[in-house]
């Protein structure tokens, strides 16, 4: 069992994009302590290119605090790093800094009686306006990691990047940015094929961030219903960004 696991947060607090912002990750983790948390999960776009300067200041933040933090992979982060990790340490929760810890695609682990799955990861639909290196193509989950990831079943709660489809995401409708169609298209595929997992696993709860707004809506299956929170990005409101889950009640 690793040390991850054998944590046992009855609160956690739930963190939307940071990109590397050491300012916002600061103020994050404090407001976490200060409202009960126990442990914090983050929703990926955490680190981008992990700097150590941002992973120091996050670091102390936690050990002030006496917490940990653990974060699947978004879009914006920087996979030729986390996959040299994971390619050594195995589907596990691996720790990059004393209390940081990266939660690959398709670990699962339980809390306070409450079962998890990490499941990162998103199309980044502005990608023919970054240039080579500046995006990875490890960024999308895929159909293996999918399989993987449904193979045990049910969990309570997933912590993912994207949004599952069935979610009406308001402020993307009508493509306001001008992203190409193509792009459009293909994170829909993505979002088609984080609903499969979804219509296997279940969870009551599921987290995530990417579109960078804060939303909270119910997503219906054909035999479950699962609680669907998008969580806001680093510089808007702390209240937006992070979000409280008491485990007794989930």
């Amino acid at each position: 069992m690793t040390r991850w696991e054998q944590l046992v947060p009855a609160k956690v607090m739930i963190a939307g994009d940071w990109h590397g912002n050491g300012f916002h990750a600061d103020r994050a983790i404090r407001h976490a302590a200060e409202h009960g948390a126990q442990a914090v999960l983050h929703v990926g776009d955490f680190g981008y290119r992990f700097s150590p300067p941002f992973m120091a200041k996050v670091q102390r933040a936690l050990e002030d605090t006496s917490l940990a933090l653990g974060f699947v992979p978004g879009n914006h982060d920087d996979y030729g790093r986390l996959d040299r990790l994971e390619a050594e340490h195995g589907c596990t929760a691996i720790p990059m800094r004393p209390n940081i810890f990266y939660l690959p695609r398709g670990y699962r682990w339980t809390w306070s009686g409450r079962s998890f799955l990490a499941l990162g990861g998103a199309h980044s639909v502005d990608r023919p306006w970054r240039a080579r290196g500046e995006w990875w193509a490890r960024e999308t989950i895929t159909i293996g990691e999918a399989l993987n990831a449904s193979l045990d079943g049910p969990a309570d709660v997933m912590i993912c990047h994207d949004v599952p489809d069935g979610v009406r995401i308001p402020c993307i409708e009508g493509n306001p940015i001008g992203f190409p169609e193509s792009e459009i298209e293909a994170a829909q595929r993505h979002r088609e094929l984080l609903r499969r997992v979804v219509d296997v696993v279940q969870p009551k709860h599921l987290f995530a961030g990417h579109y960078h707004c804060r939303l909270d809506a119910p997503l219906v299956g054909r035999d479950y219903r699962t609680e669907v929170h998008i969580l806001d990005m680093d510089g808007r409101s702390i209240a937006d960004n992070a979000v409280d889950l008491d485990l007794r009640s989930v």
